[in-house]
């Protein structure tokens, strides 16, 4: 009896929705044969054959619906500290769309003229912050891709929200 009820605080406790679904739908599986066939031999070997193949199906569903759910949320934080921004830090943060990328040098930054408060506030927001290209020859500004996302939304539909 202890056993049992080891099993039945694990499948409980469990994490995993993957395993969760599968556990279920072998279950109904192993138990629909064996209402039918009334041999639970068959029933064992249905549910023990369905398990890998509904885990494997229901992980995947799971995981692309969290991914979905993550990149929503981040898109939606973006939104949200955009439009938090001051005039000047979304005159900034257009510059890098205009320029066609979420990285500009310092050479390019300081032809922009932009507003060096609104440059330094950013990278106090940590919305920008200070890099290198990869060749390691020059330094940069890099814009946070989901605020550039943002921007270039944005820009595209006029609007400076």
């Amino acid at each position: 009896m202890k056993a049992l009820e080891k099993w039945a605080e694990r499948i409980y406790a469990e994490t995993d929705v993957g395993r969760s679904i599968a556990t279920s739908f072998a279950g109904i599986v192993g138990l629909s044969v064996y209402l039918l066939t009334s041999d639970w031999v068959i029933a064992a070997f249905s549910a023990v054959i369905a398990f890998p193949l509904v885990r494997l199906i229901a992980t995947g569903l799971h995981a692309s619906i969290v991914r979905r759910a993550q990149s929503r949320e981040e898109l939606e934080e973006a939104k949200r500290i955009y439009s938090r921004l001051s005039t000047h830090e979304k005159s900034v943060v257009q510059a890098f769309v205009e320029s066609g990328g979420s990285v500009l040098t310092w050479s390019q930054v300081n032809k922009l003229g932009l507003s060096g408060n609104a440059i330094e506030s950013l990278i106090q927001r940590e919305v920008v912050w200070t890099s290198t290209t990869s060749d390691g020859m020059r330094e940069t500004f890099a814009l946070d891709s989901a605020i550039f996302d943002v921007g270039q939304k944005h820009s595209a539909s006029g609007s400076n929200l």
